[in-house]
């Protein structure tokens, strides 16, 4: 019995492994991955697996979005504090409000919460009126209108997602932060394990985002 644990053990870490090395060869990772919790309630325990994942596969950015509200940063923050090396920094992001990028020695990664009241159709409305009052005109471009996006919510559109969920359902994520992102979908986020995740970067490394060519 105990041979079999152990070979199965190196099993496991062997395709976890094979998984890492397939993953960077290809030099294809997301800049912003972005969890669709969907009807999911929140497990914060397996949220910071993630967020401790994504550091160790270079992902700068990293946002959750619940459209029910029930995420807690306070409560994020306590179960990945005993998760964390000495020199790791987590960026907590909110809307119009930028923590520092720079001056860190160690890994480091950006954190927002997402939710449909702050990045939700007003918040676009919003912004569309602060630009037009802006102008005399209104002959703002869709560029500028991208740009602006990206200035108010300090965070670059995510490349790829994880949709949490049997059915695909995006719950009124903000469409504009969307347009490019390639969701692959995991039945759940709660007990999410390492090679699965490293599964899904393998899959995304292999997409081929011709951006509308």
């Amino acid at each position: 019995m105990f041979i079999v644990d152990y070979c199965h053990e190196f099993s496991l870490k062997d395709k976890i492994n094979s998984l890492e090395k397939d993953v960077h060869r290809r030099k294809k990772l997301p800049n912003h991955l972005t969890v669709l919790l969907g009807q999911e309630n929140p497990s914060y325990n397996d949220l910071a697996n993630i967020v401790v994942w994504c550091m160790l596969n270079h992902i700068k950015f990293l946002s959750f979005y619940d459209h029910k509200g029930q995420l807690c940063k306070h409560s994020l923050e306590k179960s990945l504090t005993p998760k964390l090396c000495k020199g790791d920094h987590i960026l907590w992001h909110e809307v119009s409000c930028l923590n520092q990028k720079n001056g860190f020695v160690g890994r480091k990664i950006h954190i927002k919460l997402i939710s449909p009241e702050k990045e939700g159709r007003m918040a676009l409305v919003n912004l569309t009126g602060r630009l037009a009052n802006q102008k005399e005109e209104i002959t703002f471009s869709v560029e500028q209108i991208d740009q602006s996006l990206y200035k108010y919510f300090e965070f670059p559109d995510p490349e790829m997602g994880l949709h949490c969920g049997q059915n695909l359902n995006f719950f009124a994520y903000p469409p504009w932060q969307m347009a490019l992102t390639e969701f692959l979908n995991i039945k759940t986020h709660h007990k999410l394990s390492y090679n699965r995740f490293l599964k899904k970067l393998s899959i995304y490394s292999k997409c081929e985002q011709r951006k509308g060519k």
